[in-house]
């Protein structure tokens, strides 16, 4: 799915809503709460364009910081996507939620540049195949410091789990010498996030959610910061009937020093997203 496609079918669901809202109060009378439901699940699809840019050093050589979306050719990937969040508690101002995704693309072309990653050389003209891969898993407690009957804002603490893997490997033949080589990374980074989240009710059951996490960490093999900006609208006229929009990006910065993965990741992914949700 493109951007474009992604607006059109943005458009659809406004005109379904607007023709919708020529009874109110038909759907406000079993129209379900984001504010006291119990359980509010979001599935959609997530178009994301990723900026992924990593270093890889070698036991002799300091690898160059690859631009992977240069490599893999740019542009956007849909993937799925499932958000979640569970409320508890008597004074419903606890809350657990979670999110998660994956992508994993791959290209061949020829370079046009010298390239050193790893204890490797690619030099130019080589056949250079680029991979990048990686899931994203968090879960997070959240607080409602402040709750009113039509909004909440709230504190939350949680772990950011990312697994990111990227490879590249060339091939070449020249005055009858086979060059082949290849070099691989893996990394995954736990990194515990905190953040402030408001929680909005607009009249005809709309919903307007926005969200920041943020957080630095200079531990053990560690040494980077990760951010996290969401702002999503839904509409949720049934339980098991609502529909959304919404947009995130995410940027993380970090230094590794492990056996598998000596070097840095600086990515940032953004996209909007379109969601089917269901809350009760």
């Amino acid at each position: 799915m493109c951007q474009k496609g992604f607006w059109f079918m943005t458009a659809g669901w406004a005109c379904l809503a607007t023709g919708t809202l020529a009874a109110p109060a038909a759907l406000a009378q079993d129209a379900p709460d984001l504010l006291t439901d119990p359980f509010h699940i979001a599935l959609g699809t997530f178009i994301i364009s990723s900026q992924p840019e990593v270093q890889l050093n070698g036991e002799t050589l300091q690898g160059d910081r690859v631009d992977f979306g240069r490599e893999l050719g740019g542009g956007d990937a849909s993937r799925v996507r499932i958000d979640a969040d569970w409320r508890f508690g008597d004074t419903q101002r606890h809350k657990v939620r979670a999110i998660a995704f994956a992508m994993n693309r791959d290209r061949t072309h020829t370079i046009d540049e010298e390239i050193t990653w790893g204890d490797d050389v690619y030099p130019i003209d080589a056949e250079l195949k680029a991979e990048f891969k990686f899931s994203i898993i968090e879960l997070a407690y959240e607080y409602a410091f402040l709750k009113r009957d039509n909004y909440e804002v709230g504190a939350s603490i949680g772990l950011h789990y990312t697994s990111m893997e990227a490879g590249l490997s060339a091939e070449r033949t020249s005055s009858g010498e086979t060059l082949d080589i290849s070099n691989e990374a893996s990394v995954d980074a736990p990194l515990p996030v905190i953040g402030l989240r408001g929680l909005w009710k607009l009249p005809h059951n709309f919903y307007v959610d926005a969200q920041g996490q943020f957080f630095a960490l200079s531990i053990d093999e560690y040494d980077g910061n990760l951010q996290d900006y969401r702002v999503m609208v839904t509409w949720q006229p049934k339980a098991w009937l609502g529909v959304g929009v919404g947009y995130n990006r995410f940027k993380v910065d970090v230094d590794v020093a492990k056996d598998r993965f000596d070097g840095s990741l600086e990515w940032t992914y953004d996209g909007p997203m379109i969601f089917y949700s269901a809350s009760f």
